[in-house]
This record gives structure tokens, C-alpha cells and sequence, in this order.
């Protein structure tokens, strides 16, 4: 072979099975422990009606730390009321049942 195209295509092949691995090495599965991933159950409603009900009212003394913490919370409010008005059932819809994290 005059011009090296047999070596130059051999070179090519071994750096391009070398990216290939280091590309799945990378951005493949990504395994944690042995565990691929975690499947978390859905919370029961009651659960997120207990925290809404302990945390209605910030009045008590219990919460005056937590107090600065959720007013640097309150800039995600548009973005609540934005995804509240969006899974509140419609009124030709008895019930919606939405997924809670």
C-alpha cells in the first residue's frame, strides 16, 4: 500500500472504538451502589394534607427560624399558583387525581 490508507484505516478503527468506550463510560448508565434506579412510591394524600395542616399557620414559635426560610421561598409562588390552576379539575371533572412527589 503506497499511501498508508490500510494503516490510516486501522488507526481510525482503534480511535474510534476508543472514543466509543470512553463515550459510554461517560454518559451511560450511570450505576449508584449497584442500583440503577430507585423507584420511589407515590405519597398517600393524607400525608401531604398533614404537613399542609401542621405548616398553615406560622404564628407559633415553633416556626419563627423557619420563618426566613420561607419568605426566600416566596419567589416560587407564581410558579405554585401557576401549577395549582393547572391541576385543579375542571368543572366537568369530578375528581382529578394529580402526582405528588
Amino acid at each position: 500500500d503506497i499511501y498508508g490508507l490500510e494503516s490510516r484505516s486501522k488507526e481510525l478503527e482503534r480511535k474510534s472504538q476508543k472514543w466509543q468506550s470512553l463515550a459510554t463510560k461517560k454518559y451511560g448508565e450511570k450505576k449508584k451502589f449497584g442500583l440503577v434506579e430507585v423507584y420511589k412510591e407515590d405519597m398517600p394524600p393524607d400525608h401531604v394534607r398533614k404537613i399542609i395542616k401542621d405548616h398553615g399557620d406560622m404564628t407559633s414559635k415553633k416556626f419563627r427560624h423557619d420563618k426566613r426560610v420561607f419568605l426566600g421561598a416566596l419567589k416560587f409562588v407564581p410558579h405554585a399558583v401557576y401549577k395549582l390552576l393547572e391541576n385543579m379539575p375542571m368543572p366537568w371533572e369530578m375528581v382529578r387525581n394529580v402526582k405528588v412527589l
